[in-house]
C-alpha cells in the first residue's frame, strides 16, 4: 500500500512495512518539512497576483511558518485550503491580501507583520483589538474621518495656535487665554479686565447694605 498525506502540511505518512531501507532518508525529510512548518521563514518577491506553492513529496512554499512577500503591490495571494497560522510580513510597497479563493480574507498593508489563522475556508486576524492595557504605538496622524487619533495629534489640535483652537503653551506661564472673537492669546490678566467683576462686587456690597 503507498504512502498517504497529512492533510494539513502534506508530511508523508508510511504505511506499515514499506520503504525498507528508505524509511530513515524519508523520516529525515518530513522533519525538515517540519522544521520549515514550525520556524521556516519564506521571502516571497511578488509582481503580480500569485498562489503559494505545495507539493505531497518536496519543498512547497505553503508550508512555511513565516512569509515575508516584497515588491510593489497591491497583490492578493492565495493559500491552501486547508487549517494553518501564518505569521505575514508585507515588505511591499503596496497591501497583501490573503484568501484561500473562498470566505473572509486578511489584508496586511505595508510594513504590518500579522498573524493569520485559517480555517480551511475564511483567513482572519489571529490578534484581536483587546490589547490588555498595551499602548499602540507607532501609528501616523489621522489622515480620513474615521481614523484614530494619536496623542501628538490630539495636543497639537488643542494647544498649537495653528490648529486655530488654542495658542501654544511655551512662555505662557501665569497667563490666561484671552480671545477678541477671533484670536485667542495669552495674556497676563490687567485691571482693565476686571471691570465688570468689580462692578459687580459694587452692586453686591450695595444689595447687602440694603439687606
Amino acid at each position: 500500500m503507498p504512502s498517504s498525506w497529512s492533510a494539513s502540511l502534506r508530511f508523508e505518512l508510511q504505511f506499515t512495512g514499506e520503504n525498507i531501507n528508505l524509511w530513515g532518508d524519508k523520516l529525515n525529510t518530513v522533519l525538515n518539512h517540519a522544521d520549515f512548518a514550525v520556524a521556516g521563514c519564506l521571502v516571497k518577491a511578488l509582481t503580480a497576483d500569485d498562489v503559494l506553492t505545495t507539493a505531497n513529496s518536496g519543498d512547497d512554499e505553503a508550508r512555511a511558518a513565516i512569509v515575508k512577500f516584497t515588491g510593489a503591490g497591491p497583490f492578493t495571494v492565495t493559500i491552501p485550503s486547508v487549517s494553518k497560522t501564518y505569521d505575514v510580513w508585507n515588505a511591499c510597497t503596496g497591501a497583501v491580501t490573503l484568501t484561500t479563493g473562498a470566505g473572509a480574507t486578511v489584508t496586511a498593508l505595508p510594513g504590518e507583520v500579522v498573524r493569520v489563522a485559517c480555517d480551511g475556508a475564511n483567513v482572519v486576524r489571529s490578534q484581536g483589538t483587546f490589547f490588555t492595557n498595551q499602548r499602540l504605538q507607532g501609528v501616523a496622524d489621522p489622515a480620513d474621518p474615521q481614523d484614530a487619533a494619536t496623542k501628538a495629534y490630539a495636543d497639537a489640535l488643542a494647544f498649537t495656535a495653528n490648529a486655530g483652537v488654542l495658542p501654544g503653551q511655551s512662555g505662557s506661564a501665569g497667563k490666561f487665554i484671552k480671545t477678541d472673537g477671533v484670536t485667542a492669546s495669552w495674556q497676563a490678566i490687567s485691571t482693565a479686565d476686571l471691570s465688570d467683576n468689580a462692578a459687580f462686587l459694587g452692586r453686591a456690597v450695595a444689595l447687602a447694605i440694603v439687606l
